[in-house]
């Protein structure tokens, strides 16, 4: 765990309205993910009705449970931060603005930041805010907002992200977080013709098949939080995650957090 600076879903934008609507990390070296292949492995993980084809993104990498650089611990029992990612801790998406999964920790922080920043520049964050968080224990979802001061996503260009649990505002090294990386590509003909007749319920299979992990795991949570008393969706749900070797936080409740937040450029 890094330790720096009910089913509800997560709904924060991040416009910061930040509407929550409601992955470890990469290093940022010249040794950074290369640009995935849209080609997929012939392995599928299974997930009842969903197949989530993992897509060769470059260099293996392996997803890691959340940290923090300092002693102390501001969670309850010790646990630590997850980015819902496969294990290759990047995340594929056609959208200019993706939504991102957390899991956080019950602990006695009342904030959190989101950091984005471009491979390129490791230096200047892209986009930062933060956003107010609970007491309890849950999966949470950050959602680039539609307005001039977030940035789109390019195609084949690839972000890297981090989310941190504020233990204390006056010592970030003692925030828990946790870093992922996302990457847009371009959706090939098939699936934009797929999509455009699918219906809201077929389209987490589209993605899947895609190996559009973002996409599957965002449009998945859009229907748990359309139809939260529908146990189809929260069974594929925690299928996929375990898919994925995210078991641990499958049966984890979404939670809606609170839209007022503040952003930094």
């Amino acid at each position: 765990m890094l330790n720096k600076s009910s089913v509800h879903f997560t709904t924060l934008s991040l416009a910061l309205s930040v509407g929550l609507t409601l992955y470890a990390s990469i290093p940022a070296t010249a040794d950074s993910p290369q640009t995935p292949i849209r080609q997929t492995t012939p392995n599928r993980a299974r997930s009842g009705r969903l197949r989530f084809r993992l897509p060769k993104v470059g260099a293996p990498r392996t997803r890691e449970p959340g940290a923090s650089r300092g002693s102390s611990n501001c969670s309850n029992q010790g646990k630590s931060v997850m980015a819902l990612l496969p294990d290759t801790n990047v995340g594929l998406t056609v959208a200019e603005r993706p939504t991102l999964f957390v899991a956080i920790p019950s602990s006695s922080a009342e904030q959190a930041e989101f950091t984005l920043h471009d491979e390129e520049n490791q230096q200047e964050a892209l986009y930062k805010t933060k956003i107010p968080i609970p007491s309890t224990a849950g999966i949470v979802s950050i959602s680039l907002p539609s307005d001039a001061d977030s940035p789109q996503l390019e195609v084949g260009k690839k972000y890297r992200w981090s989310f941190s649990v504020i233990c204390d505002a006056e010592d970030r090294a003692a925030d828990i977080f946790v870093e992922g990386w996302v990457q847009r590509i371009e959706p090939s003909a098939t699936l934009v013709k797929d999509l455009e007749k699918a219906t809201e319920r077929d389209r987490p299979v589209l993605y899947a098949e895609a190996g559009l992990w973002l996409d599957t795991i965002a449009s998945l949570a859009n229907l748990r939080n359309a139809s939260p008393n529908d146990s189809s969706l929260v069974t594929d749900w925690e299928d996929l995650l375990k898919a994925v070797n995210l078991g641990t936080v499958a049966k984890e409740p979404l939670i809606k957090l609170e839209t007022s937040t503040s952003s930094t450029p």
